[in-house]
């Protein structure tokens, strides 16, 4: 046997594939003496046959190890006769085909061997068949249907005798049965079965006798024929007895089974069933099947509850015509007597496909008891009384067609009474939960339905007619009314722990919404039913937002792929909108990888909008303190949304197609508003955004980079406006600069984040603080430290120029520094406005000096968040010619005006002023300087604090004193008694002209100041 084995296992191997249609092949052949002892054995290495012999891709069948054992006896009596076989790792994939035929018998050939009527006689007997580690597979085409098993251990024996085929098989093994790919009842279930079959080959007959079926601890006995000439014609029968509820359980899903095995449980529990007919070329064999039990009890032993009395009987048939349309299943005379209430009730069911449903169900049940009773995970204490008294009859329609009583035998009730239950991870109960609701005639009343949550509180009504439309997903119109209310919503205490929560709490909710569709549409939707929404009525109030919401309507109607908002309106206090818009294509939005375009078309329309109404929450207002109580009328918008998406979302546009209104505290009218938004690869833009507000134009571009900064080159951000007239004052509300403001408590920009932005404008003519500024340029860039530069910002005023280029540097918010070189060409001061703080005052540039200046400024100011300068913290140096000037109410000339003859020192004009000026310590320094003005040749120098204290020395023509102010200066002596050219303070300040002057120091501050004669001995 040794020396022949390979040679005699070949020759096998090639007679074998005479007949097959498929290929058998083998790797290789050795004795195997010990692999199963007591047999001698042949190990035929990894087996496998192919269902094609060219290309040998099918695989259906493989095994790794098959010893073939024969007998020593024998073979020393020269017989090779097989006497056991051994399988150990392998996989067999069986399908069906739409002919009805198995792949694994097709390319054997066996279909052509029985057409031909070929059998030879053959007479085998194995008395020892094992499989170890063997997997199997099997997929149905036509049904759809494809079951898994694998067996680690299966015992079997083989006689062949008298043309019959005897198999005994003693196996355990898990199967798992799944229909269209989804899991069924048979799905990881645990089978043991022990068989004795016998197979006629001449009849092609298999008789089942005396066998068993152990479905996870449930037995079956299990008998019967198959015919498979006769289109594999079944007649088994399937029965079973138990004094417990193992019969069943067995059919139940694996997690119902294990719950039930929680509790102990006896009664009179029987199964019976057959499968009846054929089951080739598309046939479906009839099934019935009947269980039930009498005199039950289930006891859970842990908390020592029980349900006795447990009583049913139960059918199942697919009916004449062997499907799920005609299929019934019955469950009939239920009845079960808890510790405390009743359940009473029968079930009947037919047509799977659309089912139509007769209930009858009586109970009145304590919860408390159930929740005990069940042990269901977190409704641990669970309180409270269920009453259903149902009867729900669809199948007077089927048994009696046309009836018009049909609709009197659905009526039901439910009411739930003091329910109080917990949620898992729920940190508030549900308390004083109250419900009724009853069905009549086919339509669903839900009377009422309330609980408390915490200081919350709810209530629900509502109705649904026609409910057994949406049952059977018939073409009927169904409507539905639901009205939703309560008195005190906390918001922040039902999300307690959600750091997106509202502090917020809504009092005086109630709504009224309801949806007109058909039964098809609410059982068959893909994505939103079809049909049309509305919302008759909203009112509520929030804390926080002390505003009243009320009157609010909607109006949608949502189509295949479609959604428009036809009318939404409402109030809010005094405001009120109706807002309408169509959504194409919303049903990308349902989609795991949307791909596509959303575009949303809208319209919103408002006779009176109050910006406070809307705005303000928790007290604040979040726009610029101007507009907070501002107020629109006769508002219009028109616009449109569209998304795109490529499995992710790709980009969005926003178009303004319109936005006109009117303001009422600043009374400018919005026109001609329009613009487009695009975002795009973390880019945002927006083009052309503009309008016309008032007298006011602007244009609009910017660009803003949103993404990740540090990756790679991103696009520079930037900001681009463009007006042909900007009236400032009417726009931000200007009336004058009466009032101080709060500039340390203005907002600050430099606390926000900064990015690289590049900013541009050109302003034909810019109205600030009442005047009119020509040819405004600005071109500036901000940095990420917070530094802002200004390149370029000129203007015109009238005749003048002014050029302004420096920085702000706010790397320190607290300390923000604006460096700057000011160059000006005849500028008229009253034209400026620069308004600077001083100790707490706000001052204008030209509250005293009036004219037209030129020169240079070269400054580093120390400036408030609103750029206002703090004037004692900062540094200058002017060398400034100020042309046509006044002086208007100077303090130094206001305290002379008892020196001075008939002359208005409250307005000294003068011709040209030109010196440099230093700002320095919070000290101005002025160097002496000549003015020609209205009170003749005055020379001036000096300085002055910025605390008001004041030192200048000032030379005035001698004729100009008063009597009074001469006196006041010598010491009482009069003009008759004083030698002009023995006193050292009258000098001549041109030793042509002969003309005198007096020399005067003034000290102090405009409140108390000192005036004597006096020389700036610094300057000669």
């Amino acid at each position: 046997m040794y020396k022949n084995q390979r040679p005699f296992t070949q020759k096998i191997i090639a007679s074998l594939n005479e007949d097959f249609l498929g290929q058998l092949e083998i790797k290789d052949s050795n004795i195997a003496v010990f692999a199963n002892f007591p047999y001698i054995s042949i190990d035929l290495q990894d087996l496998v046959f192919f269902g094609d012999k060219s290309s040998k891709s099918d695989t259906i069948y493989f095994v790794k190890d098959v010893y073939l054992g024969f007998s020593v006896m024998d073979l020393l009596l020269g017989k090779k006769q097989i006497r056991s076989i051994k399988l150990s790792q392998g996989k067999l994939d069986l399908e069906k085909d739409e002919e009805g035929k198995l792949n694994l018998l097709k390319y054997k050939g066996i279909y052509e061997l029985s057409d031909s009527g070929k059998n030879d006689e053959l007479n085998l007997d194995l008395s020892d068949i094992r499989l170890s580690s063997i997997e199997i597979g099997y997929n149905d085409i036509t049904t759809r249907t494809s079951l898994t098993t694998f067996m680690d251990k299966a015992i079997a024996a083989l006689k062949i005798k008298d043309d019959h085929i005897f198999v005994n098989l003693d196996s355990e093994f898990i199967l798992n049965l799944l229909s269209e790919n989804q899991p069924t009842f048979f799905s990881n279930k645990h089978i043991a079965l022990d068989l004795d079959l016998d197979f006629d080959p001449n009849e092609s007959s298999l008789s089942i006798q005396n066998s068993e079926l152990i479905l996870e601890e449930a037995q079956f006995s299990l008998t019967g024929t198959i015919d498979f000439d006769d289109d594999v014609n079944l007649d088994i029968q399937v029965s079973g007895e138990k004094p417990d509820f193992s019969l069943l359980a067995a059919f139940l899903p694996n997690e119902t089974g294990k719950a039930l095995k929680r509790y102990k449980n006896e009664g009179e529990v029987y199964f019976q069933g057959s499968v009846r007919g054929k089951t080739g070329s598309g046939h479906v064999p009839e099934i019935s099947i009947e269980f039930g039990c009498d005199n039950a009890y289930f006891l859970n032993p842990s908390v020592g509850r029980k349900v006795e009395d447990l009583r049913f009987v139960g059918f199942y048939t697919n009916g004449p015509d062997r499907s799920l349309e005609t299929s019934e299943f019955q469950l009939l005379n239920f009845n079960a007597r808890p510790e405390q209430g009743i359940f009473k009730g029968k079930l009947i069911i037919r047509d799977f496909t659309n089912p139509y449903v007769n209930i009858n169900l009586n109970t009145d049940l304590d919860l408390g008891f159930l929740g005990q009773f069940f042990e269901i995970e977190g409704l641990e204490g669970i309180s409270g009384q269920v009453v259903v008294n149902m009867e729900f009859n669809e199948l007077v329609d089927l048994e009696v067609p046309g009836v018009a009583g049909a609709e009197n035998s659905i009526k039901s009730e439910l009411m739930v009474n003091n329910l109080k239950f917990t949620l898992p991870d729920y940190h508030l109960p549900i308390e004083n939960a109250n419900a009724k609701a009853s069905m009549v005639k086919g339509n669903l009343y839900l009377e009422k339905v309330s609980f408390q949550i915490g200081e919350s509180d709810f209530y629900f009504s509502g109705n649904i007619n026609d409910f057994p439309a949406i049952l059977h997903g018939e073409d009927r119109p169904v409507k539905a009314d639901l009205t939703s209310g309560s008195k005190k919503i906390n918001l922040e205490e039902l999300f307690q722990g959600d750091s997106t929560s509202l502090q917020e709490v809504v009092t005086d909710f109630e709504i009224k919404m309801s949806f007109e569709s058909n039964g098809n549409e609410l059982k068959n939707f893909v994505h939103l039913p079809k049909g049309e929404f509305f919302i008759e009525d909203f009112h509520a109030k929030l804390q926080n937002y002390p505003h009243a919401f009320h009157d609010f309507h909607a109006d949608v109607l949502i189509g295949d792929n479609d959604l428009a908002v036809i009318d939404f309106t409402g109030e809010i206090d005094k405001s009120d909108f109706h807002f309408s818009g169509r959504l194409e294509n919303y049903s990308k939005w349902f989609q795991e990888y949307p791909s596509g375009k959303s575009r949303f078309e809208f319209d919103l329309v408002s006779k009176h909008l109050a910006v406070h109404d809307l705005l303000t929450y928790a007290g604040e207002n979040y726009i610029p303190k101007d507009y907070q109580n501002e107020e629109i009328n006769n508002l219009f918008v028109k616009g449109s949304l569209e998304m795109v998406y490529k499995d992710k979302f790709q980009s969005a546009d926003l178009w303004l197609n319109h936005l006109e209104g009117k303001f009422l505290l600043h009374p400018l009218k919005l026109e001609k508003f329009k613009g487009r938004l695009h975002y795009e690869s973390d880019y945002f833009t927006l083009e052309n955004f503009g309008g016309k507000l008032g007298i006011s134009d602007f244009n609009i571009q910017l660009g803003y980079y949103l993404g990740d900064k540090s990756v790679g080159e991103i696009p520079r951000n930037h900001f681009v406006l463009q007006s042909e007239r900007l009236d400032l004052d009417a726009l931000m509300g200007f009336e004058d600069f009466e009032q101080d403001s709060n500039h340390a408590e203005a907002f600050n920009i430099f606390q926000i984040p900064f990015s690289e932005m590049d900013f541009s404008a050109q302003i034909g003519k810019l109205n600030y603080h009442t005047f009119w500024l020509d040819n405004i340029t600005l071109k500036a860039r901000t940095t990420a430290d917070h530094y802002i530069y200004l390149d370029t910002l000129g203007l015109q005023a009238a005749e003048g120029k002014l050029k302004i280029k420096g920085y702000f540097n706010g790397s320190d918010p607290n300390e923000i520094y604006f460096h700057s070189t000011m160059l000006a060409d005849k500028v008229d001061l009253d034209k400026l406005m620069f308004k600077f703080e001083n100790f707490g005052q706000d001052y204008l540039i030209n509250e005293n000096l009036h004219g037209l200046v030129s020169g240079t400024i070269e400054s580093k100011f120390l400036v408030y968040p609103d750029l206002t300068p703090i004037l004692e913290k900062s540094e200058a140096n002017m060398n400034l010619t100020v042309y046509e000037g006044r002086l208007v109410n100077f303090t130094p000339l206001q305290a002379m005006g008892d020196y001075f003859k008939d002359k208005n020192l409250n307005n000294v004009r003068f011709d040209t002023l030109s010196n440099t000026f230093e700002l320095k310590e919070g000290v101005l320094n002025i160097p002496r300087m000549n003015i020609n003005s209205s009170l003749g040749f005055i020379e001036l120098s000096g300085k002055q604090s910025l605390d008001m204290n004041m030192d200048y020395f000032i030379r005035i023509p001698l004729g100009l004193v008063t009597q009074v102010g001469f006196r006041s200066l010598f010491g009482g002596k009069g003009k008759e008694e004083i030698d002009p050219d023995k006193e050292d303070a009258i000098v001549y300040r041109d030793e042509n002209r002969r003309v005198r002057f007096v020399n005067v120091n003034m000290r102090g501050t405009p409140d108390d100041y000192t005036i004597g004669l006096g020389r700036d001995r610094g300057l000669k």
